[in-house]
């Protein structure tokens, strides 16, 4: 299977090269820094599969799906991205698959031969009509990039980079936040009102005047003695759902109350 690989970072451009050369069925035909010479390659070495960065100067790998015309070769595309799920999520449906970086071995070797799946189960009517899904999901991913999706925490050791979505839930503390992790929690100068205008509203949710919750963290929702309902989160640890958040709550999860 033929692969050709486009990132403009040298280093992880022969991070790719190194780790494809360990996959058996894979046969390198071409690695380039920019959009514009894998668009060109793409063309003169049909590639099965193409692995392109997300984000390069001038034609990045978005801009490069665009351009495909039905008459193009079309390789099965796998995107490459420092994004986090929830800016990417959308490109599952047409892509045959996205890594994040940094990557693991196994992530990538999954990742071609899902793409040699696809290759053998698709012909190319399909895959362009596939591609084109992707451009729309592209551009409805970027309406949501704006929210944040990793925030800086202070450790004995300094500064850390911390996931978003490792978080399941956020509480008020005052002038300050908690973010509580299933191992940890990290307390932010920062209130829960601006926090919530900079999250993802699909994916963490105002349940409390004082609690964000994480909704992928959520196992169960039951009401609780008297008014009102309680969320279980995965970690066994329970919520209470402010009575002004019940109905936001239950829309999310799809639940219709009963009266």
């Amino acid at each position: 299977m033929k692969v050709l690989i486009a990132d403009d970072e040298p280093l992880a451009l022969k991070r790719l090269e190194q780790a494809l050369a360990c996959i058996p069925e894979v046969e390198m035909v071409g690695a380039v820094r920019s959009g514009g010479d894998a668009e060109r390659l793409i063309q003169q070495l049909r590639p099965d599969v193409a692995i392109l960065d997300i984000q390069m100067p001038g034609v990045d790998g978005v801009t490069l799906v665009e351009r495909l015309q039905p008459a193009d070769h079309i390789p099965e595309i796998i995107f490459l991205t420092a994004f986090s799920e929830y800016a990417v999520r959308a490109f599952d449906i047409a892509a045959a698959d996205y890594i994040t970086k940094p990557f693991e071995f196994e992530r990538l070797r999954a990742a071609v031969r899902r793409a040699k799946v696809r290759l053998e189960a698709r012909s190319a009517d399909d895959r362009f009509a596939q591609l084109q899904k992707l451009v729309a999901a592209s551009q409805d991913a970027a309406k949501t990039a704006h929210y944040e999706t990793e925030i800086w925490v202070r450790k004995a050791t300094g500064l850390h980079r911390l996931a978003l979505d490792q978080v399941d839930y956020v509480e008020a503390q005052g002038d300050y936040v908690e973010l509580h992790l299933q191992a940890a929690s990290h307390t932010l100068r920062d209130t829960i009102s601006s926090l919530e205008q900079r999250l993802d509203p699909a994916r963490f949710l105002r349940c409390h005047r004082s609690v964000i919750v994480n909704m992928e963290r959520v196992r169960g929702l039951r009401r609780r003695t008297g008014k009102g309902f309680i969320l279980t989160l995965s970690t066994g640890k329970e919520l209470v759902v402010g009575p002004s958040y019940v109905d936001q709550v239950t829309r999310s999860m799809n639940i219709q109350r009963s009266r």
